[in-house]
């Protein structure tokens, strides 16, 4: 099994390999594809820490969010 740097050293190199190929970021400096890379990196674990929170049941009804959020909104 790959260990995770590889993996994502691999992941890395597939991206940049799909920018490069788009005629929009062909022109695409270093610095900015790391900077993309690293901010679709934060955004898919955002959403990977989202969906385990689901899995997990660790989730609120809208109805609670609401009513949290309107007693907040009257105590201010």
């Amino acid at each position: 099994m790959p260990t995770p740097q590889i993996n994502t050293l691999a992941s890395f190199h597939q991206f940049v390999g799909q920018q490069l190929a788009s005629e929009d970021t062909a022109q695409m400096s270093p610095e900015l594809a790391v900077a993309i890379w690293r901010e679709r990196e934060e955004t898919l674990a955002a959403l990977r820490e989202g969906l385990a929170d689901v899995e997990a049941g660790h989730t609120f009804s809208a109805e609670d969010v609401i009513r949290q959020l309107r007693a907040e909104l009257h105590e201010a």
